[in-house]
């Protein structure tokens, strides 16, 4: 009878709940921790995030490459002669949007400059430096020459702006020469071409 008694305890001392709940927690920190590890990432799979996050830094600068587009075409049909009387009394106003759309000001510049995070891998780190000279070609380069065209327009006797240009179109340039560089360096670390950046070949200015 005692070695019976003494069987009895132990089935109920293991299916006691707080057994129970001390297992279910010790599994599931378990589960935690090796979720937590970090796992081999295949090419395939880190080329599909870098060209996630090339995707996303595309729809936020479309807005200002559009900008820098029109900024242009304005100054080279003024240089032209070829801007029309309407045409040149908007531009003072369609200038001011423009460089605007490449301000923090602009909800897609504040997206690109807080909202995109790369993977951190090898390839990753590539399109991160990547990352930060688009910022540079947007809030800097793109603003400052739409600035610069915007002073033209309205001072077109003023050479200084003219001076000003072409050093802007130099940085342009510059920077997209980088861009390009950087995500060539991160399609040869996943194996494949990843996405372009949409950062245009600008035609050169007029008088520039």
């Amino acid at each position: 009878m005692p070695a019976s008694s003494l069987l009895t305890s132990k089935v109920v001392w293991y299916r006691r709940p707080w057994f129970l709940i001390i297992i279910v927690v010790v599994v599931a920190i378990a589960v935690s921790v090796l979720s937590d590890l970090p796992h081999a990432v295949s090419k395939s799979e880190d080329a599909a995030q870098q060209n996630g996050t090339i995707t996303l830094i595309n729809n936020d600068i479309a807005p200002c490459t559009y900008a820098l587009h029109e900024s242009f075409l304005i100054y080279n049909r003024l240089r032209s002669g070829t801007l029309s009387a309407e045409n040149l009394q908007q531009a003072p106003n369609l200038l001011t949007e423009d460089e605007a759309s490449c301000t923090l000001a602009s909800g897609p510049i504040y997206d690109l400059t807080n909202n995109i995070q790369p993977v951190d891998t090898a390839a990753g780190k590539k399109i991160d430096a990547m990352y930060s000279v688009v910022i540079t070609w947007t809030t800097n380069d793109a603003k400052d020459a739409i600035y610069d065209i915007s002073m033209a327009v309205k001072q077109p006797k003023n050479t200084a702006w003219v001076h000003d240009l072409t050093i802007r179109q130099h940085y342009l340039a510059q920077d997209r020469a980088r861009i390009n560089q950087l995500v060539a360096e991160a399609s040869r670390l996943v194996g494949v071409q990843l996405k372009a950046v949409n950062v245009p070949r600008l035609a050169p200015l007029l008088g520039t």
